[in-house]
């Protein structure tokens, strides 16, 4: 695969979107919904305003609902993990200037992970948006057996393929997916319920 980088956005007469680009600013589906503005007037200063912006980001994209819990928080999230497989492969386009902190540099990481991988991880932020609004007394957003499907499937990499599981505890461990698969393998054997969940696959 390509390497793939954030291109700043140009607002000048003659400027055009390169080939294999994507804009991921707040005109696109993709743009960070935590503004400069917005941290500035609850009293940060540049450049630890813009930082902070990026900062709110990364934990909200993976689920996070600590800092924002309204309904419209999680939808607005959805429309950017439904979209994050067309990121693959593409440089991504913001007006933020080159080196500045930027929710671009967070799609980047998404849009770099194998398919399996971001189908884990989208999977994995899913079921934390919902288990966190059911616990709030909100209707969760997705279908539990879709995700459960995704989350408990038998994993095949190369040589030194890693997961990432939640026991049941809430607290991830490590492992190869060879053992991975056989926890798997012993818990259908002897449950009627798989609890283990994917939380990561690495390699």
């Amino acid at each position: 695969m390509r390497t793939c980088t954030r291109i700043q956005r140009q607002r000048t007469k003659g400027w055009r979107k390169p080939e294999r680009c994507m804009i991921v600013d707040r005109t696109s589906d993709f743009g960070n919904p935590f503004t400069v503005a917005q941290l500035v007037d609850i009293g940060y200063k540049e450049p630890e305003a813009r930082q902070m912006a990026v900062a709110e980001f990364r934990p909200w994209l993976r689920g996070s609902r600590a800092n924002w819990t309204a309904d419209e928080s999680d939808r607005r999230r959805e429309k950017i993990l439904a979209r994050l497989p067309e990121l693959r492969g593409m440089d991504l386009a913001c007006p933020c200037e080159p080196g500045e902190a930027c929710h671009g540099d967070v799609l980047l990481e998404w849009a770099a992970l194998s398919p399996l991988a971001l189908e884990v991880r989208t999977a994995s932020t899913r079921a934390r948006v919902d288990r966190q609004r059911v616990f709030h007394g909100l209707e969760p957003l997705y279908d539990a057996d879709e995700l459960t499907a995704v989350l408990t499937q038998d994993v095949f990499l190369d040589l030194g393929g890693t997961v990432d599981f939640d026991p049941g505890d809430g607290i991830p461990q490590r492992c190869d997916t060879r053992t991975w698969n056989y926890y798997l393998k012993k818990q259908r054997l002897h449950e009627d319920a798989v609890t283990l969940r994917l939380v990561e696959v690495f390699g």
